[in-house]
């Protein structure tokens, strides 16, 4: 459903494989991070049991913060929506 990660204060949500914060360059960062997470390990596990709390813990590790709260999402969606963005991205397809 939702991860709730802090950040010296400052707050982030990731939920549906999206973060939002009111701090914009929080959030910005927090998506490039997430990029190149995925750009190095291929994302979460195909078969993990809830592969946005990976996510968020791989984020809170790399950028510095640190998961306040978490609700477990459904696994079959959040698997699917992730395996979506670990397709490979080819320069000749945009």
């Amino acid at each position: 459903m939702g991860v709730i990660l802090s950040f010296n204060g400052r707050k982030a949500i990731l939920r549906r494989g999206e973060w939002r914060s009111p701090d914009p360059r929080l959030e910005e960062r927090l998506r490039r991070t997430t990029e190149e997470w995925f750009a190095e390990t291929g994302g979460p596990a195909l078969r993990a049991r809830d592969p946005e709390a990976e996510v968020a813990r791989a984020v809170a590790e790399r950028a510095g913060g640190r998961v306040v709260l978490h609700v477990p999402a459904d696994a079959r969606r959040e698997g699917r929506l992730y395996f979506r963005r670990r397709q490979m991205r080819l320069p000749f397809m945009d």
